[in-house]
């Protein structure tokens, strides 16, 4: 920010000297290279010359582009000097004006435009100004000499950056005029006497004469400038508003300095031509000048301006007046025009006369200096000519124009004048319209009701609630929030008073939706919650109490419900540390609040009471419409039979939970008398059912004093029949903790553990998986073993006689049903109780299987008394076992299982096979990289990701140490892990399973068989599965087991002359589940699972071919009468395992025949002579396709068990045969 002078740079900078740039001299005639001719104002230069038409007048452009640059620079830079940039081109300017050339030079008009205005905007009102020294400012008083000038010149042609130049320069308030605002004047030297004619400014305070300032307006004068002004006006020439008021703008800033005499000469006439002037526009004209229009306060400037002059000549009282009067009557024009900006216009001018009243009422303390227009009168003058009403027509979806409204409104409720009229005309401005003028009007009456009087406040809430009533819901959601708003920040309680009350009326409304009278009790709340009153915690206690009020009444229920639990959600919950000793007095927690509406009305009774009352009603209505759906809203009623339940019960344990209340008994069974018992739907039972489970939760709301005897009395008188999944959850929850407070039952982190036979509620619970649907049963029986296969400390002992009593007790009511069904079976009528029978005891079955099947999963060792399903061997398996490098080399060792092994008989062999005989040593094996838990040890090979032929990876490590065998492996004490693997079964132990014991009683599977064929006359298959599921799950049983092997070594000993029954009776017996059951039995005992080549196994096998085994076996392939009345499931079992003896029998027949014939030929033929013309090659044939067959089949590779039973049986067979 510089100015420039030759020998010496100024600037806006920190110094004067900052930026000094560097010039090169122009080639020019004169010493100075910068100087161009001056113009002496004399006009002697180039008078007559006359350009042709189009041709463009010279015009010193290097100067104007050098001039362009200095100023545009970051630390720009004016040059002022004498014959500087800036004067040279003023020069040229003046030149050209006076020839009238100047408009034909577009770098001059370009000069006009940007390097002349910019220039003298730097350095007449830049903060730089007071930093330059007094040559530099007698500078600028030469340029703008030059500038008044070129303004004289082309005042006629109404030039408006020129105008807002001279108004520029003759402001008095600029930062040049103020800085040398002490300066003397030159034209009026300080105490001359010279008379107001001969001069047309003088200064008006000689402490600050702004002499210069004088000197520039009697400049301008003494040009013909005044003159020319006056004439602009009286000439019939158009002028618009916009010149006009850049006309009269210089002037009315720097009126004090104009004489008495100038102002009468040349201004009076002008303050009596632009009223007139412009009151004479036609609204179309007013509306064009009011578009057009940049700025908005031209009308405003225009009048200021002429009053400011009339105001400096005495006795022009009525004048001003006049003015004023004027003003405002051009703003009302605009007003009424519909342009937006001319009514944006308006309203500027009308907030600017507000602000100007505003302004004086405050600065004058004498009444008599007051100027006419003051507030009370701008106040009427807004009344009297319903200014509010036309500004509210339109445009309300702008925010700038309902900003300047709301200013206008503000000073009309500050001078009481807003009636109630126009509260509705402000009201009716909004209503129906668009959500963007709803939403600005509304944000408006926000703003201002603050400053509402009470009266006005009333009524504006009356307009809210008329409204309300036929307003869409859309209208009614902003009008809430309209509502909400106005009481947010009350300090004294009266606006949210009224607004509480107002919003409590409409949430009452018939005609309201629910929806939208959730959201005023939201709104309601929110106020509540923000308020800023002093007696809040009162406010909200008797809001309270409103609630309470409703309830006793019955007329408001569920939102009084709601509402009352949201008050006291405002609340806090109490820390967990709490002390009522150091509570501070003022404070109160959520517990307190519902404490105090427990103890002052009872609030737990009187909402179980509702419940009552209402399902009475609700029987009544049922009755009347019976097809009515509970989850339908009732036609006299916002709320379903659902919802009028749910909420009650919802609200219940808010007030138990958060209030640390217990559920004492009369209302516990008063709820559970109406839902449960009296249910009107389904619906209620259950969520009776739900809500009492939750109260049964880790942390109860229900007395434990009274659990028992309400477990006992309600919970067990439920018919079975009407407990669903939510009822028998509810069931557990009572069972577990009523026993568990009578020492039954002892909880142990997650689980319970039976502690005494004799549970309350155990012949309910029977009853539940005997009379309950199918899903609800099955969570019966799921508890019935649980409860039975946790036992307590003092249990434990008594362990087999339990096992035996629960067993006995389902064979018990196994037979009783069996009995039943025997006696009513042929009668027709009674096909429902045969399928209700038989459906009990599938479940009863499926218990035992559960039963059963727990028993055996918790097992911890490994069994030698094996279940039936798998007694015997799998498909075969070969495992290869590639071990890590542990500095100890191993090669890939091939392991042999089948699907029916353990994981941990595999662990067992590859420890056997790598001769890891230490007792501390253990392997870990990994399949893609993920480890087999030890704890899976008891798994099957068919139940884990083991596949034929797969490679295994395994780690062998020290058990006990610290050291993990991989990242992911786990230590040796982990859960479920088996015992050493050198170290034999528990087989006392093992007896003491119930499965064992099970198959020790011979009546067992005899019965079971007996049910399994029930379920195949009846075609009930879920009976017979569940019967040869529960066979599955024991072990052989050994009344079948022993009678087969005596069987089979009786006949194989004395054939034909035994005194037992033959093979094949046994398997042709009248009970098709008997003889599939023999027939597992028989391949248990043909191909064990532990080890078919055992002399136990070879006894077997070698007696059961000798008894007859393979013609029996194929008999029954061959034969019609084998299972001829079984149904086909059963039939596909037993073929199957027929098939399977059949593969091991065959192959070891024909094994025999190739060694019997092969050693026949060999015998019939001496040594030596063997040659292809001998009866040995006779007989190749045959026994070659039987041999060669016989190396394929079975599998050699998936067979390889089979293979070598039947090589050493037919051995064996062969040897006793020779």
């Amino acid at each position: 920010m510089t100015i420039v002078m030759r020998g010496g740079q100024i600037g806006g900078g920190d110094s004067p000297q900052d930026n000094v740039p560097t010039q090169p001299p122009r080639n020019n005639p004169v010493p100075s290279p910068n100087v161009l001719p001056e113009s002496d104002g004399s006009g002697d230069q180039d008078e007559g010359v006359d350009l042709p038409e189009g041709q463009e007048p010279d015009f010193p452009v290097a100067e104007l582009a050098r001039l362009d640059e200095m100023i545009n620079r970051p630390r720009w830079v004016v040059p002022v000097l004498p014959k500087g940039e800036l004067e040279v081109l003023l020069d040229a300017a003046i030149n050209l004006s006076k020839l009238g050339l100047d408009t034909r030079s577009e770098a001059c008009q370009r000069f006009y435009r940007d390097g002349l205005t910019i220039s003298f905007t730097k350095i007449l009102t830049d903060e730089a100004v007071s930093g330059w020294k007094f040559e530099i400012h007698r500078c600028i008083m030469k340029n703008c000499e030059h500038l008044v000038q070129l303004c004289v010149l082309k005042l006629n042609q109404d030039c408006l950056p020129l105008l807002e130049l001279l108004a520029m320069v003759l402001n008095p308030n600029s930062k040049f005029h103020t800085f040398n605002g002490t300066r003397p004047s030159e034209s009026v030297p300080t105490g001359s006497q010279l008379p107001d004619e001969e001069i047309f400014a003088r200064p008006s305070d000689l402490r600050t004469p702004k002499g210069w300032l004088v000197d520039l307006i009697n400049k301008f004068g003494n040009l013909g400038g005044f003159t020319l002004l006056l004439e602009r006006f009286q000439s019939d020439n158009a002028i618009s508003v916009p010149v006009i008021a850049a006309l009269i703008r210089p002037f009315g800033m720097c009126h004090d300095l104009l004489t008495v005499h100038t102002i009468e000469k040349y201004f009076m006439p002008i303050v009596e031509i632009v009223p007139t002037f412009l009151d004479n526009l036609t609204d179309e004209e007013l509306k064009k000048e009011a578009k057009n229009e940049t700025k908005n306060d031209a009308l405003s400037g225009i009048v200021k301006a002429l009053k400011c002059l009339a105001a400096k000549v005495p006795n022009q009282e009525t004048t001003v007046k006049n003015l004023e009067t004027f003003r405002l009557k051009m703003i009302l024009r605009l007003l009424q025009i519909s342009s937006f900006n001319g009514k944006m216009n308006a309203l500027n001018e009308v907030n600017k006369v507000i602000a100007s009243v505003s302004y004086y009422t405050h600065r004058h303390a004498n009444p008599e200096e007051e100027d006419w227009l003051t507030a009370e009168r701008v106040a009427e003058w807004i009344k009297e000519n319903k200014v509010l009403q036309i500004v509210l027509r339109d445009s309300l979806h702008q925010p700038q124009y309902v900003e300047k409204l709301e200013k206008i409104l503000r000073f009309v409720i500050k001078e009481k004048s807003l009636t109630l009229e126009d509260l509705d005309d402000i009201w009716a401005a909004q209503s129906g319209k668009h959500e963007a003028i709803v939403k600005n009007v509304h944000d408006l009456l926000a703003k201002l009701a603050w400053d509402f009087t009470p009266e006005q406040l009333d009524h504006l809430f009356e307009c809210f609630q008329t409204s309300w009533t036929n307003a869409s819901k859309k209208q009614r959601e902003k009008l809430l929030e309209l509502i909400r708003r106005l009481a947010e920040d009350d300090k004294d309680g009266v606006m949210a008073h009224k607004v509480l009350n107002l919003l409590w009326s409409l949430a009452h409304s018939n005609d309201v939706p629910t929806d939208i009278m959730d959201q005023a009790l939201t709104a309601h709340v929110k106020i509540l919650d923000y308020s800023c009153s002093q007696d809040r915690d009162s406010q909200k206690t008797h809001w309270l109490d409103r609630c309470v009020e409703e309830l006793k009444i019955d007329s408001w229920v569920l939102p009084a419900l709601k509402q009352i639990r949201e008050i006291c959600n405002l609340y806090s919950e109490a820390p967990p540390n709490f002390n009522h000793a150091q509570r501070s007095p003022h404070m109160f927690y959520r517990h307190e609040v519902i404490n105090r509406l427990q103890q002052h009305h009872s609030l737990v009774i009187l909402v179980a009471d509702n419940l009552t009352a209402y399902m009475k009603k609700a029987h009544v209505l049922a009755k009347e419409h019976p097809d009515l759906d509970p989850n339908s809203v009732s036609p006299d009623s916002r709320f379903s039979h659902v919802q009028q339940v749910q909420e009650r019960l919802n609200f219940l344990r808010f007030l138990l939970k958060d209030g640390q209340l217990w559920l004492c008994a009369p209302q516990a069974k008063q709820i559970w008398s109406c839902l449960a018992e009296n249910a009107v739907y389904v619906t209620d039972r259950e969520a009776c059912f739900k809500w009492f489970s939750k109260l049964m939760g880790e942390e109860p709301d229900l007395d434990p004093e009274i659990n028992r005897n309400f477990f006992e009395e309600n919970v067990l008188q439920l018919d079975p029949c009407l407990l669903t999944e939510s009822g028998i959850r509810c069931f557990d929850r009572f069972f577990k903790a009523v026993n568990s407070k009578e020492g039954k039952l002892i909880a142990k982190r997650r689980a319970f553990l039976m502690n005494d036979l004799e549970l309350l509620g155990l012949d309910y619970l029977w009853r539940v998986v005997l009379c309950a649907n199918e899903d609800v049963a099955n969570r019966a029986i799921e508890l019935l073993k649980e409860t039975y296969t946790n036992l307590g400390p003092r249990l434990q002992t008594s362990q087999m006689e339990i096992h035996e009593d629960f067993v006995q007790s389902c064979m018990d009511r196994l037979r009783a049903a069996f009995d039943t069904i025997t006696v009513i079976e042929g009668d027709k009528d009674s096909v429902n109780r045969v399928r209700q029978e038989t459906t009990r005891m599938v479940r009863i079955l499926k218990v035992l299987r559960e039963y059963v099947g727990q028993c055996d999963g918790d097992y911890g060792e490994e069994r030698s008394i094996l279940p039936m399903a798998r007694a015997h061997r799998g498909k075969q398996l070969s495992l290869t076992i590639r071990f890590s490098n542990q500095g100890r080399s191993f090669d890939d060792t091939e392991v042999w299982t089948h699907m029916n092994d353990t994981l941990g008989a595999v662990r067992r062999q590859i420890l056997t096979r790598v001769k890891a005989n230490n007792v501390n040593m253990k392997v870990d094996l990994f399949v893609n990289g993920e480890l087999l838990d030890p704890a899976d040890d008891k798994k099957l090979v068919s139940q884990l990701p083991l596949r034929d032929k797969m490679i295994i990876s395994a780690k062998l490590c020290q058990i006990g140490t610290n050291m993990p065998s991989s990242p992911d492996s786990s230590s040796d004490s982990s859960t479920g892990s088996p015992q050493h693997p050198f170290d034999g079964p528990n087989v006392e132990a093992e007896n003491c399973l119930p499965g064992v014991l099970m198959s020790q009683q011979q009546g067992y599977a005899q019965f079971l068989f007996q049910l399994a064929d029930l379920g195949c006359n009846l075609n009930i298959p879920a009976l017979r599965d569940e019967a040869h599921a529960v066979l599955k799950l024991m072990p052989p049983d050994t009344h079948t087991y022993e009678k087969l092997k005596t069987i089979c070594l009786e006949n194989s000993k004395m054939g034909e002359k035994s005194s037992s029954p033959s093979l094949e009776s046994i398997f042709y017996a009248t009970s098709s589940s008997e003889v599939l059951y023999t027939l597992e039995v028989v391949y248990t005992l043909l191909m064990p699972a532990h080890n078919p080549m055992s002399e136990e196994a070879q006894s077997f096998q070698y007696n059961f071919v000798r008894s007859g085994g393979v013609p029996v076996t194929l008999g029954m392939l061959t034969k019609n009468n084998f299972l001829s009345n079984a149904d086909v499931p059963t039939k596909r079992a037993a073929y199957l395992i027929v098939l399977k003896i059949c593969k091991l029998l065959l192959t070891t027949v024909g094994k025999c025949i190739v060694q019997v014939e092969t050693e026949a030929i060999s015998s019939r033929s001496s040594p030596g002579s063997l040659s292809p013309s001998s009866p040995n090659s006779v007989l190749t044939g045959k026994i070659a396709v039987l041999q060669q067959a016989l190396t394929h089949i079975p599998n050699p590779n998936s067979e390889f068990m089979l293979r070598n039973v039947s090589a050493r049986l037919a051995q064996l067979l062969h040897d006793q045969v020779m």
